[in-house]
């Protein structure tokens, strides 16, 4: 396996934003050879921005291995859901431009409850809109992946799908999507702390679809929330699964961004060596 760190990392949606290449040179420093960017970090999506971006990666020796991005395909309007789906298409072409071979997608939720932090007290779990179901969730979903799928194969980029709240955080809706869909470039992308009930339980029914894989940890404890992770636990089932792609590491954690970020990946080098 490889371990990389997604740009998230280095800010929590919280205090000001750093140019890019303030992300790529911590991620190099602190002796990662890949890096997820996460959307926000993009100042500027023009070809030549974009080039830029490539070019520093490259010579910090650091790999663009994914790009992460922020949808919801959950929505009852038609006109919503394809909008959604053009601005994925959109940032699959800045993934295929920045070289990067996965690109994070989610379902998306029902955003009843507005608040993401009211949303992570009630366990990410949220009633759906009045008169819709979880079922029309899922056929949305899957309608909007499907759009999507020759866009992804043209360019060579997995759509990958994170445990992330919404539909996408019931492992059983994962599967069936998956199974339903049944493309190689619409696969998982597993966190390791998104489950926060019957974590292995859940993880061990996308271990067999999971393409990438996001590393959490929470040296000072969670922003949100602290979950106790058994890592040779997830790391074992990742092995036994198959998987040698790219963990990324996700920190999220209150201790400082250095020295939380140097703490994880000591730590998870012990599993991934």
């Amino acid at each position: 396996m490889n371990l990389g760190v997604s740009t998230y990392s280095y800010w929590h949606f919280e205090r000001e934003k750093m140019p890019i290449n303030h992300y790529l040179e911590k991620a190099s420093r602190h002796g990662f050879s890949g890096v997820e960017v996460l959307q926000d970090h993009l100042e500027g999506l023009s070809l030549s921005d974009l080039k830029e971006v490539k070019r520093t990666a490259f010579n910090l020796g650091l790999s663009i291995y994914a790009v992460s991005i922020h949808n919801n395909f959950v929505n009852p309007l038609t006109g919503s859901r394809d909008k959604e789906v053009e601005m994925v298409k959109k940032w699959l072409n800045v993934a295929y431009v920045l070289g990067a071979s996965i690109i994070r997608v989610n379902s998306g939720r029902w955003r009843t409850i507005e608040s993401f932090d009211e949303l992570m007290k009630n366990k990410g779990k949220e009633p759906p809109l009045p008169g819709y179901t979880e079922e029309d969730a899922l056929r949305w979903v899957e309608e909007s992946i499907r759009s999507l799928l020759p866009t992804a194969e043209d360019l060579g980029i997995i759509l990958g799908m994170e445990n992330h709240w919404g539909v996408s955080g019931n492992a059983t809706n994962m599967v069936r999507l998956f199974n339903s869909v049944n493309s190689r470039y619409f696969r998982a992308i597993m966190d390791m702390g998104n489950f926060i009930e019957n974590t292995y339980e859940q993880l061990e029914m996308i271990a067999p679809y999971t393409a990438m894989v996001h590393a959490k940890t929470y040296f000072g404890g969670g922003v949100w929330y602290t979950l106790d992770i058994d890592y040779d636990r997830v790391f074992s089932m990742l092995r036994r699964h198959g998987f040698n792609g790219w963990v990324s590491l996700e920190y999220e954690g209150r201790e400082g961004y250095d020295s939380g970020v140097l703490k994880s990946r000591e730590l998870l080098l012990k599993y991934i060596r």
